[in-house]
């Protein structure tokens, strides 16, 4: 199955020369389900009731006979017929399913585009020995579209075209302070652009704006406090521990988020020391959706010398922290509040 590019699946698409088999994966779940409905909509453009040409199956538990059948009858009124297989989990599959499902794929009709999209479920494709035996299958029947996480540029680019479809205007600076606000989970940073248009009522989307409309998702909360904290601003750090504790966020759980951003500093620190830079990092740790926090660490590391120096004691601190979280009876809120001095004056 040749990997194909988004250029090259869009050139496809507005084309109409279709393959008679995808395979729609990848770590950007807002694009696998966008580039699966664009591509179905131009599969079944036609004058008649598209619901008859379209047939969806799922997984686990497929039916594989009424899959069959589905993939061999014939489009009524228009040039194809569209079968989509979504969230395909090959290890919950029967082995004799999996074998007829080869069998299906190595001889579908040209009247058929078969569709398998996973919308919801992740792949390892190269840890898994049935993924990897199966998708050598669709190297002569159709093309793989691998839809990773999009680089901070493409991310900014992203939601700045989106603003302006809505027509507002939204600069790089603040369209990555909506990023940080918001992680980069693009179905959730598509709505925080519509409410943002909405509340800005087709002028410019402002700093003072997003501050009034962007609620930060948990682990933005948190990377704001750790921001604090390394600002040596105390007063902002408790304000931001008072909001997450108020919002019922489990004390372990900001203490975890926490510690990664000290342990991105780390990583990144001691890469720099041996003359690697942080894609480096990124290769040897699992950094495939959260470069940003790598970038981050080494911006931070940059302005901020003495804590370089301080990282180790930092670390410590919150090793003891969570300890003392999970054995004793002493007030979380004291426990955390007492660590966030201790990491201010370290």
């Amino acid at each position: 199955m040749p990997i194909i590019t988004e250029s090259d699946f869009a050139a496809q698409i507005k084309s109409g020369n279709f393959k008679n088999a995808y395979f729609i994966c990848g770590e950007e779940k807002y694009l696998v389900d966008h580039y699966t409905r664009q591509l179905t909509d131009k599969i079944l453009q036609s004058k008649c009731n598209n619901s008859f040409n379209l047939q969806n199956f799922s997984s686990p538990e497929l039916d594989i006979d009424a899959l069959n059948s589905a993939v061999e009858a014939l489009p009524l009124m228009a040039p194809f017929k569209c079968v989509r297989i979504f969230d395909l989990n090959l290890d919950k599959e029967t082995l004799d399913t999996v074998k007829k499902l080869k069998g299906i794929i190595a001889d579908i009709p040209e009247t058929t585009v078969l569709i398998i999209s996973f919308p919801n479920l992740n792949l390892d494709l190269k840890r898994s020995s049935r993924y990897s035996s199966f998708i050598k299958l669709f190297e002569k029947h159709g093309d793989l579209l691998n839809l990773q996480a999009l680089s901070k540029p493409k991310l900014q680019r992203q939601i700045i075209n989106w603003a302006e479809k809505l027509s507002c205007t939204l600069s790089e600076k603040n369209a990555q302070l909506i990023i940080d606000k918001c992680g980069n989970n693009l179905l959730i940073l598509k709505n925080e652009i519509e409410k943002l248009c909405a509340y800005a009522n087709g002028s410019e989307i402002t700093s003072q704006i997003i501050d009034e409309v962007v609620v930060c998702n948990f682990e933005a909360n948190v990377f704001e406090l750790t921001k604090a904290i390394m600002a040596k601003n105390c007063d902002r750090a408790f304000e931001i521990l008072d909001i997450l504790l108020f919002k019922k966020e489990e004390p372990i759980a900001i203490l975890s988020v926490m510690a990664s951003s000290y342990i991105d500093m780390c990583r990144v620190n001691a890469a720099l020391q041996s003359g690697k830079n942080i894609q480096a990092v990124a290769e040897i740790f699992d950094y495939k959706r959260k470069m940003f926090r790598l970038e981050n660490a080494q911006t931070q590391l940059k302005y901020d010398v003495n804590l370089k120096k301080s990282l180790r004691g930092c670390i410590d601190l919150i090793t003891k922290t969570d300890v003392m979280l999970k054995s004793s009876r002493m007030d979380p809120k004291i426990l955390l509040e007492k660590l966030i001095v201790k990491l201010i004056i370290c």
